[in-house]
């Protein structure tokens, strides 16, 4: 059975540049259900766009991806260039038209890493500030409250076991192009699972 991605053996010694290109070859993906109401409100707030989720497991891969990982070094790995250059990730997201081979850097994606703690208010804010022409018509503690459930339902509160980025760049053919791109990346690092949300809208 293969390393949690949370669990680090201080002895292991770093994997060869072999070991690495094998493990980034090697991981296979499941996909995994997603969310709740929160979503409705989403799509109402981004009329002229729209959003995609998708969640995956990894469930098979190499000791040399958690060897990174678990040490919060999953850049060095190219983590998410392998997660979305896989054909299970480009067939769950086929809207997203990700392109082959991802690139970074200018075209590329892009992404900055956040505090899983600030997720909650993130989210709220996704449907606070809303699109082009919609947004949620409540409070924004109810938004708080309703993207505070949809983490819950998302980490199960296990927050500590979650590494988030984010991307404001329309890295793929489906965004819109303006300012209401977004991506948030979550990776569970107990589970080796990651987690999809992608906005987008236009005017």
């Amino acid at each position: 059975m293969p390393k949690r991605w949370n669990e680090i053996d201080w002895d292991a010694p770093r994997p060869e540049p072999s070991e690495v290109v094998a493990a980034q070859n090697g991981i296979t993906w499941a996909a995994v259900p997603a969310l709740d109401r929160y979503l409705e409100h989403v799509a109402a707030a981004y009329v002229n766009g729209g959003y995609l989720i998708g969640r995956w497991r990894a469930v098979g891969y190499a000791d040399a991806a958690a060897w990174f990982v678990a040490r919060n070094r999953s850049e060095e790995f190219e983590l998410l260039r392998v997660f979305f250059d896989s054909e299970a990730v480009r067939k769950g997201l086929s809207d997203l038209q990700i392109p082959s081979p991802l690139g970074s850097g200018d075209g590329g994606f892009e992404q900055e890493r956040i505090g899983s703690l600030c997720l909650d208010g993130i989210l709220a804010d996704v449907i606070v500030s809303g699109g082009a022409y919609g947004r949620y018509r409540g409070s924004a503690i109810d938004a708080k409250a309703l993207a505070g459930a949809a983490v819950e339902a998302l980490t199960q509160n296990r927050l500590e076991d979650f590494r988030v980025h984010a991307s404001l760049v329309p890295w793929t053919p489906w965004f819109e192009g303006a300012t209401w791109d977004r991506t948030y990346v979550l990776t569970d690092t107990a589970n080796a699972e990651i987690t999809v949300f992608c906005v987008t809208d236009t005017n």
